[in-house]
């Protein structure tokens, strides 16, 4: 029951209209059963954002929670995926989710930037292994972009483990590390010539490959058999490569986010 709580995302979720459920899922001779053993969970919640970017507008998205698991099909943490293998421990999964960077230069106050080109979220496929025991969770993902964005690849590795202080909370502490390529880096925080030739004062900047660096606590409370309200912090440093661009003022990241969900 603890690992329900690992829907809590700070990534904006895949729309809740791509997230269907496949009947041949399940052993069920009812939908109402089908639903009910998928562990499906629906809800909304309203992330805060305050990127690195220099001079750059806080964010704030209402996004879709959205969690189920089947035999072959599964939601959580903003991805929808596949399950080719799955045990009690052990999970392998390949799938779809969209990037966690943008840079849109509307949201930007920096005069020497107002000729660059955004940079739009990317849709990223990969492969995923969960291990999950006594001791907490361990997910690896290597992923690249399969929408024009960055043409770059990337992974993470990251550790949680779920606290039951009661009955009704619970809490979720994590640490994650993510890498970047340099396609997917430069992508996201670094200037091209083209960009730079638009203002005098403005270099190009290669940030080759990098890293980020995240630690986080998320908390579930279960206010009713079927409801629960879901609050989850994070703080993400940068490495140099990344807070050595002029596109960032900051070394570091930090996300908030409070929703609620139904479980069905």
């Amino acid at each position: 029951a603890t690992t329900e709580i690992y829907t809590l995302s700070l990534h904006d979720a895949l729309p809740i209209s791509a997230l269907t459920i496949p009947a041949t899922g399940f052993a069920a001779d009812t939908f109402e059963e089908a639903v009910k053993e998928a562990n499906l969970e629906l809800g909304l919640g309203v992330v805060f954002k305050d990127t690195a970017y220099r001079d750059y507008d806080d964010t704030t998205n209402v996004i879709p929670i959205v969690s189920f698991s089947t035999k072959w099909f599964y939601a959580d943490a903003g991805e929808f995926g596949f399950k080719p293998w799955e045990n009690e421990s052990n999970r392998i999964g390949i799938f779809l989710t969209l990037s966690e960077e943008e840079w849109d230069s509307s949201d930007n106050d920096e005069d020497d930037f107002d000729d660059f080109k955004d940079k739009d979220k990317a849709a990223h496929l990969g492969v995923s292994y969960r291990y999950m025991a006594k001791w907490g969770m361990i997910k690896a993902q290597y992923f690249a972009d399969i929408s024009d964005e960055h043409d770059g690849t990337g992974g993470s590795l990251m550790y949680a483990y779920p606290w039951k202080l009661n009955e009704q909370l619970t809490l979720i502490p994590s640490v994650k590390f993510k890498y970047m390529d340099e396609d997917y880096a430069n992508y996201y925080y670094g200037i091209d010539s083209r960009d730079a030739a638009t203002r005098f004062n403005v270099d190009a900047y290669d940030t080759g490959s990098a890293n980020k660096y995240s630690a986080g606590l998320a908390a579930g409370y279960q206010v009713t058999e079927h409801w629960k309200m879901l609050a989850a912090f994070a703080y993400t440093a940068l490495d140099d490569d990344l807070k050595d661009s002029r596109l960032t003022e900051d070394d570091y990241e930090t996300s908030f986010m409070i929703g609620t969900a139904y479980k069905f």
